[in-house]
C-alpha cells in the first residue's frame, strides 16, 4: 500500500538501515563516511538532534548557476524553503539551521517523538495526509484532506502505529523533500533519473556545545563558498532568515520566509527546557536551542568567520568566553573545529565521553573523532535536550 508521492521509493531514495553512503559533499572533505548502519545513528522513537547534508548527483550545480551551461536554478531554492515549511508544519521534527547550496543542502534537524505520542489518531492521520495526499502535487500549496480521508486513515489503528514512527523520523523527513525536489526538478528539465546522489549523510549532535559548532558550520556554507560576503547576505541559509526576521527587513524580491514562525528559536529559555508543543502550528515545538542570544550567536559568527577566512587564529571576544566555557567548549579549539567539522566528526560530535556511551549502544568500540573531541570539548558540556 502506498500514501502516494514519495512513500513507495523510500528505500531508493534514502537507502536501507545496512545501506552505505554512495557520494561525498563538495567541499566536504572526507564527508563519504565509513560504514555504520543508520539504526545506530537514529535511534527509532528515541529525541535526537542530527546534522543531515545532500548533495545534487555527479556534483552539478542543479540549485544554482550551473557552470557548464549557465543556466541560473537559483528559483530552485525557494522550492526548499516551501517544502520545508510544509514538513515543519507536519512531521514532529523541528529545523534548527539550514543552508541551501548550489549543488547540495544542509539541515540540523531534532526530533521530538514524544509529541507525536501526545497526539490523537485523527491529527497523525491529517498531518500525513498533507504530506502524502495520495497524489503527486508539484505545482501551488499543499491539498488539505477531506474529513472522510482522514476519518478513514484514523481508523487503521496498525497503519496510524507506523505513521507515528515516521513522522518522528528524520530519513522518512528527508525521503518527503529530497524526492519531492527531485520530481519538481525532473518535470522542470523534462527528464528523468537522480537528482541527489544516493542516501543522504547524517551525523549525530549529542550536546548542546556541538550544536553549536555545527551551527556556525551550517550559517558560515554560503560565506565559505562565496555566495554571501556576510550573514546578512546569506539569502539561502537560517543565519539570514533570522537577521530578516528580527529587523522586519525582508525583501519582496529575496522572498525570504518569517524564520520565527517556522524555525526552531535559537534562544533556549530556563523555563522551556522540556517539551514544548508549538502554538502556531508551524514548526513542532517552541524550544529554543542555544543559551545565548542572537546577538551573542552573532558575533560569535562574525568572529569565527572572519578568522577561518583569513587563516589568523586570533582570540574570541572576551564577553563570549564565559559562554563557550558554559557550553563545555575549549575556545582554542573552537574555530578549527568549525572549520574541519566534517574531517574530525564524521558520525558524531560533542564530548567524548558522551560519544563513547553512544557507541557502547551501538556495540562499537568507539565513533571516530574521539581524539579531537577530547580536545574540543570539556567534561562540563551540557547534554542536548
Amino acid at each position: 500500500m502506498r500514501d502516494g508521492i514519495g512513500e513507495r521509493k523510500v528505500l531508493n531514495q534514502v537507502g536501507d538501515d545496512a545501506g552505505r553512503p554512495t557520494g561525498r559533499l563538495l567541499n566536504e572533505g572526507a564527508a563519504a563516511m565509513p560504514g555504520c548502519a543508520r539504526r545506530e545513528i537514529i535511534r527509532q522513537g528515541q529525541p535526537g538532534i542530527f546534522h543531515v547534508f545532500s548533495q545534487c548527483v555527479r556534483q552539478a550545480f542543479l540549485l544554482g548557476i550551473d557552470r557548464t551551461t549557465g543556466r541560473d536554478y537559483n528559483h530552485r531554492r525557494q522550492w526548499f524553503v516551501d517544502r520545508v515549511q510544509l514538513l515543519t508544519a507536519n512531521f514532529v521534527i523541528d529545523v534548527a539551521f539550514a543552508a541551501i547550496m548550489s549543488n547540495h543542502f544542509h539541515l540540523v534537524l531534532r526530533t521530538t517523538p514524544r509529541l507525536v505520542k501526545r497526539m490523537g489518531a485523527w491529527e497523525v492521520a491529517r498531518r500525513w495526509l498533507r504530506v502524502y495526499p495520495g497524489k503527486r502535487v508539484l505545482q501551488g500549496p499543499w491539498i488539505e484532506p477531506t474529513e472522510q480521508q482522514v476519518k478513514a486513515l484514523a481508523e487503521d489503528k496498525e497503519r496510524i502505529a507506523e505513521i507515528r514512527k515516521r513522522l518522528s523520523n528524520p530519513s522518512w523527513f528527508m525521503s518527503a523533500l529530497s524526492e519531492f525536489i527531485a520530481r519538481k526538478a525532473n518535470h522542470e528539465d523534462g527528464c528523468r533519473g537522480r537528482f541527489f546522489a544516493g542516501r543522504f549523510s547524517c551525523r549525530e549532535i549529542v550536546s548542546e556545545g556541538a550544536l553549536l559548532i555545527c551551527g556556525l558550520y551550517v550559517d558560515l556554507n554560503q560565506i565559505w563558498a562565496a555566495e554571501a560576503l556576510t550573514p546578512e547576505d546569506s539569502l539561502h541559509c537560517s543565519v539570514g532568515w533570522r537577521i530578516a526576521a528580527r529587523g522586519n527587513t525582508q525583501k519582496e524580491e529575496s522572498a525570504m520566509p518569517s524564520a520565527e514562525q517556522w524555525l526552531a528559536p535559537l534562544t533556549l529559555a530556563q523555563d522551556h527546557l522540556g517539551d514544548v508543543p508549538c502554538q502556531n502550528g508551524r514548526r513542532a515545538s517552541d524550544k529554543g536551542l542555544l543559551s545565548m542570544s542572537l546577538d551573542e550567536y552573532l558575533k560569535l559568527l562574525d568572529s569565527v568567520g572572519r578568522q577561518a577566512r583569513t587563516d589568523k587564529r586570533g582570540a574570541i571576544p572576551a564577553e563570549l568566553a564565559p559562554i563557550l566555557q558554559r557550553l563545555g567548549i575549549h575556545s582554542g579549539q573552537l574555530v578549527e573545529s568549525v572549520e574541519k567539522l566534517t574531517q574530525r566528526f564524521r558520525r558524531m560530535i560533542g564530548p567524548a565521553e558522551q560519544m563513547a556511551a553512544r557507541a557502547a549502544e551501538a556495540g562499537r568500540q568507539w565513533f571516530q573523532g574521539k581524539r579531537h573531541a577530547e580536545r574540543t570539548f570539556s567534561d562540563s558540556g551540557l547534554a542536548k535536550g
